[in-house]
């Protein structure tokens, strides 16, 4: 398995990061510093392939870890509904200042740690990959989180107040048409989410099965976190 561009002065196969030719530093193609955030979201939307080469090939991963802030902020809220299906609990019983910095260091970890084996597994395959854009490229996935938490959550704030997160009633009973709307909402973007993943690692293999395996791996992973996160910190 190989993604490569080809050096058009020598024909050298380089990694797809790489900016000077292996074997005669010709340059590859234009230098790319710094992602500009607004940028990359329109190409995520427009054309993720071309997004993800951008993230691959800029030498600065700009924002990764204020798109990690943001995942893990999701991730708390959406641990806490989790816990409320298994445990019954109608109130809210945390250290919230406690519990929030807890999730965001292990939201920050948790991509590292898949990063991580994703890398070793690529160089097992004979794909060539830098851990630093494989993190940017699964932190960039994230983004449907972030606009869930920017904009779906304080909707549902101002429409189900306190009881969003309660059982008793449960947001379901109050405005069961909503809640279901704004459900299928949150349904949508992790499809998002999924489709935003694997396209990132068809970007960096090129091999449509192997994409779609990882990326339904990836979310397995971050639904057992989301599983695990909702334990440690509301059981």
């Amino acid at each position: 398995m190989k993604n490569v561009t080809t050096c058009p002065n020598c024909g050298t196969e380089n990694p797809l990061y790489k900016l000077n030719c292996l074997n005669c530093k010709t340059y590859l193609r234009e230098r790319i510093y710094n992602l500009d955030l607004w940028k990359v979201i329109g190409l995520l939307i427009e054309s993720p392939v071309k997004a993800y080469r951008l993230i691959i090939q800029s030498e600065h991963k700009n924002f990764i870890f204020l798109i990690l802030a943001l995942f893990s902020i999701k991730s708390f809220i959406n641990a806490r509904f989790l816990s409320l299906v298994y445990s019954g609990s109608s109130t809210l019983k945390f250290n919230f200042e406690l519990e929030l910095l807890t999730a965001l260091g292990a939201g920050i970890i948790v991509i590292l740690i898949y990063a991580v084996i994703f890398s070793s597994v690529n160089l097992v395959a004979g794909l060539k990959t830098r851990l630093k854009d494989n993190y940017a490229v699964f932190s960039y996935s994230l983004l449907p989180y972030t606009v869930g938490l920017a904009i779906l959550f304080p909707i549902e704030i101002i429409i189900f107040g306190e009881y969003l997160f309660s059982d008793n009633p449960s947001p379901f009973i109050i405005k069961p048409s909503l809640a279901y709307f704004l459900l299928s909402i949150e349904g949508l973007l992790i499809l998002w989410g999924l489709y935003l993943t694997i396209t990132g690692i068809f970007a960096v293999s090129k091999n449509i099965l192997y994409s779609v395996f990882s990326g339904l791996i990836f979310y397995l992973y971050l639904y057992g976190f989301l599983f695990f996160l909702s334990k440690i910190l509301f059981n």
